[in-house]
């Protein structure tokens, strides 16, 4: 896809790989809106880049019921949207508060879901459009103290692979970015909480090496290129590829089985 003169919307884009993506995205000629709950972090990400903004919680039922209108709204048609928002956990699951178990699942996986769904409504009228989808390494790696987040994000992995084979006809492109630890507040969060679950699991993954940091500016440009050339998957670094292979070895031999299937295309009666 040439990115010039497209529409993107990005979610989650005031701050880390979010602002990052609005930033590549723009540099690349498209248009973006960014969304999230803080306006003035939305406005320093948007003016640099001349975009526009939103804010919005998509943790909540009322903002994601009407978020893909209103970025219509904004924008006439979007060509890609990216699902970034999200949150994480950093105590063992037992002992994580109810109610912020509730918002990460409604924002992590609930609402991609569902905003997937809305924009696809859009992009399957146009008979054009791509959907970003951002996932992590987490989806297919357990990590003590990030039970339900992992959860989340193993979820939406499948989901959109589930939804590939559905799509398979059309010219919905979808991607799936898993990347691993990426130097964002996110990630300084978790290293420098004292609860003990995530931490005895980080100083162990660190003497091994295992835990190379990227930064979001990578995450951006890898992403922004997979939207470019069509590609399934983004998976950084690289070292972490086996483990994405074993995790997706099923979900291939799926669709290997249905080669040659054609599903009807139900959304055109």
């Amino acid at each position: 896809m040439d990115l010039t003169g497209k529409h993107v919307v990005v979610t989650g884009g005031s701050q880390g790989i979010g602002a990052a993506l609005a930033t590549e995205f723009a540099d690349r000629g498209a248009r973006v809106l960014v969304a999230a709950r803080s306006e003035e972090k939305l406005r320093e990400v948007a003016a640099p880049i001349v975009g526009d903004h939103l804010v919005a919680d998509l943790s909540g039922a009322a903002d994601v019921d009407t978020f893909v209108d209103r970025c219509l709204d904004v924008l006439g048609h979007i060509d890609v949207f990216v699902n970034n928002a999200g949150i994480e956990t950093s105590t063992s699951f037992a002992t994580t508060d109810r109610d912020q178990l509730r918002t990460l699942a409604r924002l992590n996986f609930e609402g991609t879901v569902l905003l997937t769904r809305d924009v696809l409504d859009h992009m399957l009228e146009r008979g054009s459009g791509h959907i970003v989808q951002m996932s992590s390494v987490a989806g297919a790696i357990p990590f003590p103290g990030l039970a339900a987040y992992a959860g989340t994000k193993a979820g939406i992995t499948n989901f959109t692979e589930t939804l590939r084979l559905e799509l398979k006809r059309t010219d919905i492109g979808l991607t799936v970015v898993s990347p691993g630890p990426t130097d964002t507040e996110m990630w300084d969060r978790l290293e420098t909480d004292e609860r003990p679950f995530v931490g005895v699991g980080l100083q162990r993954f660190k003497r091994l090496g295992f835990l190379p940091k990227l930064s979001a500016e990578q995450i951006a440009s890898a992403t922004v290129d997979a939207v470019e050339r069509s590609k399934r998957f983004v998976r950084l670094p690289r070292r972490y590829d086996g483990y994405h292979m074993l995790s997706n070895a099923p979900r291939r031999l799926v669709e290997g089985a249905l080669l040659g299937t054609r599903f009807p295309k139900d959304w055109e009666k």
